[in-house]
């Protein structure tokens, strides 16, 4: 059974209430994902709201809640966003703020950051040479002077919208190009429909786009649980590239990502303690509440 990341970021109510109301229906175990909090706790804030008939609690497989009214599919769509939401938090990113946004479907929209000491310390980066030998194969001198700006900066802030196909009738199409745009899908199947409908928007306009999909999305695959995305080749035929590691994800922002106006770095310590902020609550919460902890270390005292 995949280990999700919880209990990492304390529960903001506001946003909680926010991410329901929004929703038209979502998982308890969708919501732990997406906020990464401590199920005890977000089960007592949950049952507060439903206490408050704020909003209402009912069961299908799992038990899901939802405000004025809800919609199955969203079910379904929300939760597999929800572990491309858990993939880029194990490539070192936290989040900042959260909210689901409606295009066709609802879509989970997201601040991601991260500091550069987490990036070069992080667990699945553990070979320095990987990131000099990729920076080496960037495919220009300015897609290498965006790559070493991840190693010049205090942080990186990087927006991203989620978005899900549960199969090929259903794919979204792009509407904006202000965040990095993240599609996820149960397999591979669906892989075949999405390149059929992926096109350079240098040369359409998105404002008027209600078919296609930006030819440098990510996609997020559940079954392989790890991000993809097509490039083409030579010869002009699309090539579908894995990422594996943290500098593989550096790598692509870098060179394929074509909104990276949109990403920004700063040095700016007190902005970054900002937005540490309920990581750094959930961090005290532990220590403060963390019963076993103190109850072995009592009887260590006592020995």
């Amino acid at each position: 059974m995949k280990k999700y990341i919880v209990n990492k970021r304390a529960i903001d109510s506001d946003e909680l209430l926010q991410l329901i109301m929004e929703s038209n229906g979502i998982y308890e175990s969708t919501l732990e994902k997406l906020l990464q909090c401590n199920r005890i706790s977000l089960e007592a804030r949950l049952k507060t709201l439903k206490k408050r008939k704020w909003i209402s609690k009912k069961k299908l497989s799992k038990h899901f809640y939802y405000s004025k009214k809800f919609d199955l599919d969203n079910l379904k769509h929300l939760d597999l966003q929800a572990n491309a939401l858990q993939k880029m938090l194990t490539l070192g990113f936290k989040t900042n703020k959260l909210s689901i946004a409606t295009n066709q479907q609802k879509q989970v929209t997201a601040s991601f950051y991260s500091s550069v000491r987490n990036i070069y310390n992080h667990k699945n980066f553990s070979q320095k040479p990987q990131a000099s030998q990729l920076f080496n194969q960037c495919l220009s001198n300015e897609n290498k002077e965006f790559y070493m700006k991840f190693t010049e900066y205090q942080h990186v802030q990087i927006p991203i919208q989620f978005s899900s196909a549960i199969d090929e009738n259903q794919l979204p199409h792009t509407h904006s190009l202000d965040t990095l745009d993240i599609i996820a899908i149960p397999t591979k199947e669906q892989l075949p429909a999405i390149r059929s409908k992926l096109r350079d928007f240098n040369m359409y306009k998105v404002q008027n786009n209600t078919e296609f999909i930006r030819d440098d999305i990510l996609i997020y695959i559940q079954s392989e649980d790890c991000f993809f995305f097509y490039a083409k080749n030579e010869q002009r035929q699309w090539i579908l590239y894995r990422i594996e590691r943290l500098f593989a994800f550096i790598y692509y922002l870098s060179n394929y990502f074509k909104s990276n106006e949109k990403i920004t770095f700063s040095n700016d310590v007190e902005k970054y303690t900002k937005l540490e902020t309920l990581y750094a609550k959930s961090s005290e919460n532990r220590k403060q509440y963390n019963t076993i902890g103190k109850k072995n270390a009592k009887k260590e005292a006592q020995s």
